[in-house]
């Protein structure tokens, strides 16, 4: 895993990690002091889904698998609408929530 320093902190190679890798870095960036490292690498997570041929309504599911809570599933929604491209509430229509 290649990580290089720049002015805003650490910058990880996402591209290169593996799927794995990729779960594991964004596992340990929420709450962290790098917002946009973790949008980056949950944009490159999304983008490989779509190109396996996963639509936004399955990643969806699959992010609020085994979520109980409408509270949870709702910053689910705000930490990953922006990866899928759509709004929160749009994020919140496909799992089925208003």
């Amino acid at each position: 895993m290649e990580r290089k320093e720049d002015k805003s902190g650490i910058n990880i190679d996402v591209k290169s990690l593996s799927h794995a890798s990729l779960v594991e870095v964004i596992k340990e960036l929420r709450g962290s002091n790098y917002p946009g490292l973790l949008r980056k690498a949950q944009k490159e997570l999304v983008e490989r889904l779509k190109r396996k041929g996963i639509d936004n309504k399955k990643i969806a599911a699959i992010l609020i698998a085994n979520v109980y809570g409408t509270a949870k599933k709702k910053l689910i929604a705000e930490e990953w609408a922006e990866a899928l491209g759509v709004t929160k509430e749009k994020f919140l229509e496909l799992i089925g929530k208003r």
